[in-house]
């Protein structure tokens, strides 16, 4: 049996909109947006904002709500936020800084009932002065 998105299930894997330009409600109240510089220097902080339910409200009942936003650079940790029921509302802003190239910034926002689901934000990260840093001899693009 299929979801409405087309999917077994929800809460296996993590959740990202079938048609980014064309959102079902259920992705609307679930996405996470990211607001943060399109390009960002090298050691310098900077903020990276996410919302859950700015697309349209997600609940915050104890039955249903966002239980935790992660942020993530490419596939390097950054930091994370955990929430408890009925009290928070999913809105938080990171103060970050990148110390190695990356393509873009992700969060994993997960819901109790729907499960984990991923905003990504390009971001271009350069050194002071302007210059993209060049990646080690031999690391992964």
């Amino acid at each position: 049996m299929m979801n409405s998105l087309g999917r077994k299930s929800l809460l296996k894997g993590t959740n990202e909109p079938v048609d980014p330009r064309n959102l079902s409600d259920l992705e609307k109240r679930h996405l996470p947006v990211i607001d943060a510089p399109d390009r960002v220097e090298t050691g310098k902080c900077f903020e990276a904002t996410v919302e859950v339910g700015r697309l349209l409200a997600h609940p915050a009942e104890h039955q249903h709500f966002i239980q935790y936003l992660e942020l993530y650079a490419d596939d390097t940790f950054l930091a994370r936020v955990d929430w408890t029921a009925a009290r928070t509302c999913p809105k938080v802003t990171f103060h970050v800084a990148l110390e190695v190239p990356a393509e873009e910034l992700r969060a994993n926002a997960h819901c109790n009932m729907h499960g984990t689901w991923l905003g990504r934000k390009a971001v271009t990260v350069v050194e002071a002065g302007g210059h993209q840093p060049t990646r080690a001899l031999g690391a992964a693009p």
